[in-house]
């Protein structure tokens, strides 16, 4: 049964008796332990209507590029056999989710949305909840414990949220997915829909030219998450507590990306991962559950997440008194973007990035750090973080990498000992990745990836 918290009403229009109920699946993408899902077969089958899920292809999505819209419909190939099998009818439209969804609500009984965290995404269903006719809901399919369950307002660190997160996480533990099939099914639901290789052909136009960070490492789907997890539990999980920071030993799940397009339920990891009983599992536990929701927390009370003026009061000051410093490199945002720097550590964390999709999260910290350094000015920094992000990590767009953008200027840290141009923000240098790592290894595995393309 879908936790009541989970469910929220987005408007006050009333339940019609129309044609079908429709389901706009677009955060969670996919089939498996979705509460959205499950909440719209249930509603679908208590209406006795069929059920239409809808997907729609935005083009122009925020900063997003070729390797992400690729990584989704790759996803989404699976995800359409999944839900077929349930008696579910599963289209595919190219355009403005508004529009799509205000035309189809003329036939439709009632709507269900995912959840949304980031501003753009929250106007969009604002807007589409407006114009429909008929009643719209959201279903918060993508954290353990909803944002709103938790905690009514920004925290301030993982230290404030935790104990809220505790008190109540094993009530969303219990979730079981139900696989409920739809009653009134359809077969063809008159409504124009790209077929899934239309589709693939669709998401071709958005690749610019044939860079090799267009493509990258992953491929996307539920399938190939459950596989990775899968790895992870079997193969890296019991050195995941010593060697998490340690960019030279690949123990990471590499899980985010999935996450991020919603193509496994983090509810779904937690369970797997709780039934391991190591010390490893409390760690990535904490990471999965505690932090990734301490930045979805951030995102939804915190209106400028993605600007600079997110930054603490503390931080911007100290930031400010220090602005004046020496700085010994400058960089361009292309140099900074074509991995153009004095510094190899750095450039491999951003070549990385550029080939594989995704950095190592020790060296993600380093990356921003290092930004700051060599930026005119924070706010340039911030700036060039953000694009860097959302144009070239799978797992950008996301509240997880805009916490961690702001992490880096001092949001949900505490002040240190000051130093020059970062005054009382955390200091990092590459002496420090020398001191903790046998960083060349780092190093040579990257420019080893780079002779494989």
């Amino acid at each position: 049964m879908v936790e009541k918290e989970r469910i929220s009403l987005c408007n006050d229009k009333e339940v019609k008796n129309g044609e079908y109920v429709l389901y706009w699946m677009q955060a969670s993408q996919r089939a498996c332990f979705n509460p959205a899902l499950e909440y719209a077969c249930l509603t679908a089958n208590a209406l006795n209507k069929p059920l239409i899920v809808l997907f729609c292809i935005m083009p122009g999505y925020l900063a997003a590029s070729f390797r992400h819209y690729k990584f989704m419909v790759e996803g989404l190939q699976e995800n359409s056999d999944s839900i077929r099998k349930r008696g579910a009818a599963f289209i595919i439209k190219a355009g403005e989710p508004c529009e799509i969804i205000t035309e189809l609500s003329k036939n439709a009984s009632m709507i269900i949305f995912d959840f949304a965290y980031l501003d753009f995404m929250k106007a969009v269903r604002k807007k589409a909840a407006a114009q429909s006719v008929c009643r719209v809901v959201q279903v918060e399919s993508n954290v353990v414990v909803p944002v709103a369950a938790a905690s009514s307002k920004e925290e301030y660190s993982a230290a404030t949220l935790r104990p809220k997160i505790n008190a109540v996480v094993s009530k969303y533990l219990d979730y079981e997915e139900e696989k409920i099939e739809i009653k009134n099914k359809i077969s063809d639901p008159q409504i124009e829909s790209l077929t899934e290789q239309q589709a693939k052909e669709y998401i071709q136009n958005f690749k610019r030219n044939n860079r090799y960070f267009d493509e990258s490492s992953f491929t996307g789907g539920y399938s190939q998450a459950c596989q990775k997890l899968e790895v992870f539990i079997k193969d890296k999980l019991h050195n995941y507590a010593g060697m998490r920071n340690d960019p030279t030993c690949e123990v990471q799940s590499d899980l985010s990306p999935y996450l991020h397009f919603g193509q496994i339920s983090p509810v779904y990891i937690a369970k797997q991962i709780i039934k391991t009983l190591s010390e490893s599992a409390e760690e990535y536990l904490e990471e999965l559950i505690v932090r990734r929701e301490l930045a979805h927390n951030f995102v939804m009370y915190n209106e400028d997440y993605a600007r600079y003026d997110s930054v603490p009061v503390w931080a911007k000051k100290t930031l400010a008194e220090h602005l004046s410093d020496p700085r010994e490199y400058y960089y361009s945002p292309q140099q900074l973007e074509n991995a153009q720097t004095h510094d190899e550590y750095w450039n491999s964390a951003q070549n990385e990035l550029l080939l594989r999709g995704k950095m190592h999260n020790y060296m993600r910290m380093y990356w921003g750090k290092k930004i700051i350094e060599w930026s005119e000015t924070p706010q340039k920094a911030f700036e060039i973080m953000v694009y860097l992000n959302d144009r070239y990590e799978m797992d950008g767009r996301d509240p997880s990498g805009y916490a961690g953008i702001c992490w880096c200027f001092g949001k949900h840290d505490r002040p240190w000992s000051s130093r020059r141009i970062f005054g009382n923000v955390r200091y990092m240098n590459d002496k420090g990745l020398e001191r903790k790592f046998k960083i060349q290894k780092y190093v040579q595995r990257i420019e080893n990836l780079k002779k494989g393309r």
